[in-house]
Parts: C-alpha cells; structure tokens; sequence
C-alpha cells in the first residue's frame, strides 16, 4: 500500500469512526452527501464535533454547500465546523463564511503503523515511572467512570466537565468500539484519552494530562497503553489530529505528519 493510499484509509476511517460515536447518541444526527462527505452532528459545544467533514483530495464545493444547507436546523444553537482533508478554493471559503465560519486554523493529519514489537520497537507498559518520584499506571475506565473521565479532561484542556459528560456517556463508553483510559500517579488521577476503533484503525483522540503533571511521563504512558492494546487487538495503523502543543509527544512516540486539514469554526 502507498502512503497516499494509508493516508486516504485513515482518512475515511475517521469519518467511519465519527458516523458510529454520533449513531450512539439518543440527538445525534448524521448523513452523506451525494459524493461521500459527511454531516455528523453530536449536540456538544466543541465545533469540531458537529462537523461537515470532506476526506476528498478535492472537496466539492456543491456538496459541502447543500450538506450546510441539511445542517441549519441541528446547528442553529450549536457551534460548529467544517473539516476538510484537501484545500479549499474560494467557493468554499466564501461559503463558510457566509454561514458565519469565518476562522481557518490547521489541523496536523498524523499515522503510526502499528508493527509487532511494541512502539518504536519495544514493548509499552502500563506503568512507567516519571521523572518525579510517582509511578504512573495506566488502566482502562469501566463506563459507569464517565464522570472521572470528564473531570480530568475537563481539568486538562480548561473546559466545565459537563461538556465531556454530557457527550461520552457510560453508554458512549459502553460501545465496543469506544475505549477510555485513565492515568494515575500515586493512585491519583492525572491524564486520560480514548481509542476508537474501525476494524484496522485506531483514533487516538482527547489526551489531555492536568497541567500539573505535564512533561513528567503520564501522557506518554495513555498513548503507550492505547497503542499497545491496538496492536494486541490486530491493529494496524493508528491515527489522530494534533493541537500544536502535543505535536512533539506524537512525534517522539512515531507518530508523523502525513497532512495538514483546513478548519473553518466561527
């Protein structure tokens, strides 16, 4: 397989994987347009998370405009986005910014394929010790713990936790496809994340650590067990989009930037 094929795979499993999280929600609301984009509407306040995704090196600017029109009703109180895998043209700028998504930001498209022999060669762990004098173990959260995963979140990325709770609910954390983890240092927790997976891939997505026990080996350690239990699984390549900030993790773990995505919020 090429890399541009892997990147494509990854790509269309990551709409694969949005459509099923907005399937579990009771409001949630999803459909394809006629050339295979997808409207996913989850209900949350995150933009990105009700979303009109294109994974076409080519975004088609009839498409994404007559899936906007489809999105007005469920998004009149929700903020929102459109995440687009190629560029886009100025018909499709001048089209978000007509339903009032006037900001662009960039989103690094990153893959790890997932060999046998553990990450980077060797063999993760669920513990690990820090920097500091705590031992950090990892462990994945059974779905009646939403409410631990929603603080720790909430606490690491300075968001009110019922924005968390509210979507990953321990019917989310329930599905077969949906994993949470939790890591904690010395019994306390401090950092979580959670997998998702489509039959050969798996997203990594809201690694957050609580800004006091960042840089000292917890994030790294959530990473390490997600990836770990992938590849036990049969997983082959893992995926995710990345803030600025955790770039260099990623990429200290193996993980590379294959793509930029344009983002339009409001």
């Amino acid at each position: 397989m090429t890399k541009s094929h892997a990147v494509l795979d990854a790509a269309e499993a990551f709409q694969t994987a949005m459509g099923q999280l907005v399937d579990t929600l009771p409001n949630g609301h999803h459909e394809r347009g006629p050339a295979g984009s997808l409207l996913a509407v989850t209900g949350s306040m995150v933009p990105v998370l009700n979303t009109i995704m294109s994974v076409s090196d080519v975004p088609d600017a009839e498409e994404i405009g007559l899936l906007c029109k489809k999105a007005e009703p469920y998004v009149r109180q929700l903020p929102w986005s459109l995440r687009l895998r190629g560029e886009a043209g100025p018909e499709i700028t001048a089209l978000a910014a007509r339903h009032g998504l006037s900001s662009q930001t960039r989103q690094p498209f990153m893959l790890l394929p997932l060999e046998h022999g553990g990450v980077n060669g060797h063999e993760s762990d669920y513990r690990q010790e820090s920097p500091g004098s705590e031992s950090v173990t990892v462990r994945p959260l059974e779905n009646d713990e939403f409410e631990t995963f929603a603080s720790v979140l909430g606490a690491a990325f300075d968001a009110p936790p019922v924005i968390i709770s509210s979507l990953y609910t321990p019917h989310v954390l329930g599905q077969p496809f949906v994993k949470a983890y939790l890591a904690e240092a010395d019994g306390t927790p401090v950092a979580a994340g959670m997998a998702i997976v489509t039959e050969q891939h798996v997203a990594l997505a809201n690694i957050g650590t609580l800004p006091g026990y960042r840089r000292r080996g917890a994030g790294r350690a959530v990473v390490d067990a997600i990836l770990r239990d992938a590849r036990t699984a049969g997983t082959r390549m893992a995926y995710l989009h990345s803030s600025d900030e955790a770039l260099p993790l990623f990429e200290r773990i193996g993980f590379r930037t294959e793509e930029s995505w344009r983002v339009f919020t409001a």
